[in-house]
């Protein structure tokens, strides 16, 4: 199961390891198009300018320079653009407030990393998932939701999307009443195919 950029990583893994016996997503996300393309609701991210920062860094590195560092998300909820997408408002509010905020998470990520997920597509071969089975959850509410219908539409049988109405990206982390039904769907999902793969 993989939520988030996590649901961009989990089928990109079933589609090469075949131990993955069924593969469900919350929210999921393609971070190398996040990266090169950004939100449709949102301007282009200058990735142009991000590659030659990144290969700077590691060059940088290589000649003993500390790593740069940047944040994934701004440090508080009073710096995020006013006109930032629904996606970036609402993970500030989640990843950098009591609500989810955990003290091992520092909201930095490597600059020299960005060349390497830039390149990265997470459903660009999401067919050889099959014969596995992909269900995947999304709220009719998220900026990332097509993400969701390009992978199903890509996936072969057997394959699923769930929506949740009225769920944005962020309540399918902690908000019960979109939570629930998901978490229902999914146990549905994995006590049907995983004890017919054990048998």
């Amino acid at each position: 199961m993989g939520l988030c950029a996590s649901g961009g990583y989990v089928p990109f893994a079933a589609e090469t390891d075949r131990r993955i016996k069924a593969v469900a997503t919350v929210s999921a996300a393609d971070m190398g198009d996040l990266f090169r393309k950004g939100l449709p609701s949102s301007t282009c991210p200058n990735v142009e300018n991000l590659l030659e920062e990144s290969n700077k860094a590691r060059t940088e590195e290589a000649r003993g320079q500390p790593p740069r560092l940047q944040h994934v998300v701004p440090n508080t909820p009073e710096e995020v653009p006013k006109d930032a997408p629904t996606l970036y408002r609402e993970g500030t509010d989640y990843y950098r407030t009591p609500r989810g905020q955990h003290p091992n998470s520092q909201n930095w990520f490597l600059l020299r990393s960005v060349d390497r997920i830039a390149e990265y597509s997470s459903y660009e071969h999401v067919d050889m998932i099959s014969p596995h089975p992909l269900l995947m959850i999304a709220g009719t509410e998220a900026d990332t939701r097509f993400y969701s219908e390009i992978a199903i539409n890509k996936a072969k049988e057997p394959r699923e999307l769930f929506l949740i109405e009225g769920a944005t990206h962020v309540d399918m982390y902690d908000k019960d009443k979109y939570v629930s039904p998901a978490v229902e769907k999914m146990s549905s999902f994995y006590n049907q195919y995983l004890q017919s793969a054990n048998k």
